[in-house]
């Protein structure tokens, strides 16, 4: 089966369960998110090189499981402030983590562990929290990402001429960029007009979600350049780990939380 092939179908396996955990709603997408936190630690520590099984299996079941007690026990309600302290804490750890990923320092270890968490665990508490709107915001955030994606492969094949960042990621262009954003901007208006109807800004949160995805993406280049590979893991077929599928959702997360607060 060709590359593209697998692309094309486990590509739509993944949507298919994020959208289906978003439109189940509580508890499945709570389950969903603690599944994606054990395979990110998991895929982590062996790209760390971690071999003992509390690196490998019992930490990130622990991370994993106090999303599920989150999701079923029902957590204190979280505030902005909550969100905002839990965000500049990622900021935090991303300095520590992928400086040097195979550092056996358990500072770096710690802090890698916490910079995939926290937006996965966060976004859980959020959508169990929001229950009444969080399926089409959540929704309108993974369409975003997804669109945007799209949209700037699109048009820089069509018009990119000037790489952002060339030694990080050569084929992302300024032209793409630029250009995929104004189309998703433009599309995002457009689903929320006549499907999501979201209260909040949808120019606002669209550019807010492709800032971070991006920034989330270039991250993700940056780290496997540092360690030599080409892809974080072969959980997905043609598309590589777990960290290739969501390395927009690290970094976008929590900042898409905090302005739709603020927003709202």
């Amino acid at each position: 089966m060709s590359n593209l092939s697998l692309r094309i179908i486990f590509g739509s396996i993944y949507v298919a369960l994020m959208v289906g955990g978003a439109v189940l709603g509580i508890p499945y997408f709570g389950l969903l998110m603690a599944l994606i936190a054990f395979l990110s630690l998991h895929e982590m520590s062996v790209l760390a090189k971690k071999e003992s099984a509390q690196h490998l299996w019992l930490n990130p079941m622990l991370f994993a499981g106090v999303i599920l007690y989150i999701n079923f026990l029902d957590a204190k309600e979280i505030q902005l402030n909550h969100f905002i302290a839990a965000w500049i804490l990622q900021m935090i750890c991303l300095y520590f983590s992928y400086m040097d990923l195979k550092n056996n320092f358990i500072l770096n270890y710690i802090s890698t562990s916490l910079y995939l968490w926290l937006p996965i665990g966060l976004l859980a508490m959020w959508f169990n929290q929001n229950s009444s709107t969080s399926t089409e915001y959540v929704l309108f955030y993974l369409i975003a990402i997804w669109l945007y994606d799209s949209m700037a492969y699109v048009v820089g094949k069509w018009l990119g001429k000037t790489p952002i960042f060339p030694k990080v990621s050569p084929k992302k262009t300024i032209e793409g960029t630029l250009g995929g954003t104004i189309v998703t901007v433009l599309i995002m208006s457009v689903l929320n007009a006549y499907w999501f109807q979201l209260e909040a800004s949808v120019y606002l949160l669209t550019i807010v979600i492709i800032f971070f995805a991006t920034f989330g993406d270039f991250v993700e280049s940056y780290m496997k350049r540092k360690l030599g590979i080409k892809d974080s893991g072969t959980l997905i077929p043609g598309h590589g780990g777990i960290l290739d599928r969501l390395d927009s959702v690290y970094l976008s997360a929590l900042p898409f939380i905090i302005i739709l607060i603020l927003l709202r």
